[in-house]
């Protein structure tokens, strides 16, 4: 793939190989996801989604390939710091700390890794638990939320260092049925706002009504990627026909 000036351009990724062992998890993949854009990442477990957004956010290393966040490299040490500042990430497990309230989860990167002062932070994240409609949790421990409100207190958590891009982790599988409303709604308003955002999920109605782009990966390798209703619908490789063919009839 050739390189291009194209300034909307937020990630670029050209022949990232990563590999466990002697598995290959991720094989020869290329990838651009402009500013903007939201971009879905779909397929069977185990192909490799999940690595790929941590390899965007410089939480895993690789070993063949790059990867370009705003330009820049992302690789180790400052370079990963820098890049991690500025994307924020939510997982599958919600990852906040016990020990600390929704309101201190939120405010604690502003404070003590970009230096925004105390008083503001505060300001700042409950503006966002109003977006996120949790204006009434900010002061619960985790252990008193719900797992969809504890996803949401992580969505606000991510939005609090004003990131350019958030990557989404399977952020609904660990959750009850009732509460996945929720978290999508309010995933489905960031994208509104025009965020950009690159989301690994199997809620295959919400990616067809959010997604700009459905990247289907099977093996390790992105096997097809188009508009929602091309991929979800026409798909022309066989293997993304029958997985979505699989979805669609459960």
């Amino acid at each position: 793939m050739s390189a291009t000036n194209d300034s909307s351009e937020l990630v670029r990724i050209d022949g990232l190989v990563k590999r466990f062992g002697h598995r290959v998890v991720l094989d020869q993949i290329d990838l651009t996801v402009h500013a903007g854009e939201v971009v879905v990442l779909v397929g069977p477990s185990g192909t490799g989604k999940s690595t790929l957004l941590r390899c965007i956010n410089a939480l895993e290393d690789f070993q063949e390939g790059s990867v370009l966040f705003e330009g820049k490299p992302v690789g180790r040490g400052r370079a990963a710091l820098a890049a991690r500042r500025r994307v924020g990430m939510i997982f599958q497990s919600f990852n906040l700390y016990p020990h600390l309230t929704a309101l201190q989860n939120v405010t604690l990167a502003p404070v003590k890794v970009h230096g925004v002062d105390k008083k503001e932070a505060e300001s700042r994240a409950r503006e966002l638990f109003a977006k996120v409609r949790l204006e009434h949790r900010a002061d619960a421990y985790p252990t008193q939320l719900s797992g969809g409100e504890q996803q949401r207190v992580a969505i606000a958590r991510a939005l609090a260092t004003r990131p350019s891009l958030l990557l989404f982790d399977e952020p609904t599988s660990a959750l009850d049925p009732e509460t996945v409303g929720d978290v999508l709604s309010v995933m489905e308003q960031l994208a509104r706002e025009g965020r950009t955002m690159v989301i690994v999920t199997h809620e295959i109605g919400f990616a067809r009504r959010v997604g700009h782009r459905i990247v289907f990966m099977d093996g390790g390798r992105i096997v097809e990627e188009g508009r929602p209703a091309d991929i979800i619908d026409n798909a022309k490789a066989e293997r993304a026909r029958q997985f979505f063919g699989s979805i669609l009839r459960g």
